[in-house]
């Protein structure tokens, strides 16, 4: 699966990765389909989530080139016994795809707990973006995520809309 930004960018000085904001929006949107179908767990029918955000420099600075990062999420229905299946699916998937594991929590197995906790979070090593996955409040469900690096529109780019709120 290709990534938001299509090379290495290891420097503070390298270019950001240029993409506009549908294009990361319908990437993310990919990205996130791929891992659930790999992984087997069924996206349910809440909106999805998904907010740009302009990038903050490590000392508080901001460009006024319109520079953002990314947040995407959705919501799948795992029952709870099979939601450390799921991460190892996902694991598997996403390390075989280069990206390097941040975190990794499971349920005990046999160990009924009043609420799921598994966690799992990666980072590609080279493009920079991370894939979380988690366990929600309540039951049978899961939380499916990505997070772009800092991106730079291209110059001719509109904002997609984000979705209405309830």
């Amino acid at each position: 699966m290709s990534s938001p930004g299509a090379g290495k960018y290891d420097g503070k000085d390298d270019p950001l990765p240029v993409k506009s904001e549908q294009e990361s929006l319908d990437w993310a949107r990919r990205i996130i389909a791929h891992v659930a179908q790999t992984a087997g767990a069924r996206i349910n029918e809440e909106p999805e989530n998904f907010w740009f955000s302009q990038c903050i420099g490590r000392n508080g600075e901001k460009a006024s080139d319109g520079r953002y990062t990314l947040n995407y999420g959705v919501h799948a229905d795992v029952p709870d016994d099979q939601q450390n299946d799921v991460l190892h699916k996902v694991r598997d998937l996403l390390t075989g795809e280069g990206l390097t594991i941040t975190e990794y929590r499971e349920n005990p197995v046999g160990t009924p707990s009043a609420q799921p906790i598994v966690a799992f979070s990666a980072r590609h090593p080279d493009s920079r973006y991370v894939v979380d996955v988690d366990s929600t409040e309540g039951h049978n469900r899961m939380s499916l995520a990505v997070r772009t690096p800092c991106l730079i529109p291209p110059s001719d780019s509109a904002s997609p809309s984000a979705p209405s709120t309830p």
